[in-house]
């Protein structure tokens, strides 16, 4: 894993060359010591903020740094790691000056740092501290890099898995050892191994550090025992939209039991939790109330006509079985119903169309005559009959 990190990053290093330093407002000028932080009584809780980590891969895909860093500090986090690594831990270089001036703690660049040009980079971005891993560079340039960061006002986190990365760690002249209990080829998480190496960093020469997947109060206080000065949490912060949240859980005590959404059921199979989350959450619960029996519903026919589905679907099921005898029932059924319905059709439209209009020319023209004929008769009779009256009585 280790070697295949260093390649990427060679590769990144020389694109960012390239293109110049990362783009940044303003240089941070400000200085929160991460030595005089794990100097103080008591140990130091150390944040993280990442999208994923090399074991899990990436468990966020989009997150607000800024606001994930507000959240940790303000429940409990004396220091924050922020990850600017592309590769292992989802992180992006734009993560680190975006948290910097929210928060007033020290503030560590997650990232493998194997050039000096990721040191003088890490300072513009706006870090107080890096990491450098051991088992990534030899004595003589983790001597070189530690300087380096030195002359810049950087505090340097020494990584060591083993008693060789201490060995070369403690011959570089680090000040800040951190165990991390973890296989690095496969990330796994050691608990003991953490234990048994921490016990070997000499507590005068240097300050010490664990990270070991810590998820509880009781493994926190172990390694308080031990005189240890700060340890790292970022695993179990990665599954919640508010980390903060869980972390002043761990502070407290308090054992959260998982979400029902995030455990991943056997096939054919739905937890009790996930079939009661299906039931609430399904529109119109009818169809979400027995998951388990859905298969059992799917093959009866639907109550509409003689058309259906399933009928369809029964020859390709059993073609040895009946072959000959579907195909024959299916060209009746179809040749009978469409001349049924077309002919009684037309002919309803065509009786009523006549019957109007011929009813209405018949009523308008006998109308009309019979007004003007009975008018000028009764004209012309009445000026006739009075002169004959007239002559006559004269």
């Amino acid at each position: 894993m280790l070697k295949k990190v260093q390649i990427f990053k060679a590769l990144d290093v020389e694109i960012k060359k390239q293109k110049g330093p990362a783009a940044v407002k303003e240089p941070y000028r400000g200085y929160h010591s991460l030595k005089e932080e794990l100097s103080q009584p008591g140990i130091t809780i150390v944040a993280e903020v990442a999208g994923g980590n090399p074991l899990r891969g990436q468990v966020r895909e989009n997150f607000r740094a800024s606001t994930h860093a507000k959240s940790l500090v303000e429940n409990g986090a004396k220091a924050l790691s922020v990850a600017t690594d592309r590769f292992l831990y989802y992180g992006e270089d734009r993560n680190l000056p975006e948290v910097r001036p929210l928060v007033k703690v020290p503030v560590l660049r997650r990232d493998f740092i194997l050039e000096e040009y990721q040191v003088e980079e890490s300072k513009i971005l706006g870090a107080d501290a890096i990491y450098l891993v051991a088992a990534m560079l030899e004595t003589d340039r983790l001597a070189a890099l530690n300087k380096l960061a030195s002359t810049k006002g950087l505090d340097v986190v020494i990584e060591v898995s083993s008693e060789a990365d201490l060995a070369r760690a403690l011959e570089a002249g680090a000040e800040i050892i951190c165990v991390v209990g973890r296989d690095l080829d496969t990330w796994e998480p050691s608990w003991e191994l953490a234990l048994e190496l921490v016990a070997k960093v000499p507590e005068k020469q240097c300050l010490r550090m664990v990270e070991a997947s810590i998820q509880t109060l009781d493994q926190i206080r172990q390694i308080e025992e031990l005189g240890v000065h700060g340890i790292i949490i970022g695993d179990v912060l990665l599954d919640e939209f508010y980390p903060g949240k869980r972390l002043a859980q761990i502070l407290s005590g308090v054992e959260v039991a998982r979400k029902p959404g995030r455990s991943k059921p056997r096939a054919g199979a739905l937890s009790d939790a996930e079939s009661e989350q299906t039931e609430t959450s399904a529109a119109g619960g009818r169809n979400a109330v027995n998951p388990k029996h859905a298969t059992l519903v799917k093959p009866q026919p639907p109550s509409q006509g003689e058309k259906e589905l399933p009928v369809a679907k029964l020859p390709v099921a059993s073609k040895k079985a009946e072959p000959k005898a579907v195909p024959p029932a299916k060209a009746v059924a179809k040749k009978a119903e469409p001349k049924a319905v077309p002919a009684a059709k037309p002919a309803a439209k065509k009786a009523e169309p006549k019957a109007v209009p011929a009813a209405k020319p018949a009523a308008k023209k006998a109308e009309p005559k019979s007004v003007p004929a009975t008018k000028p008769a009764a004209k012309k009779a009445e000026p006739k009959a009075v002169p004959a009256a007239k002559k006559a009585s004269k």
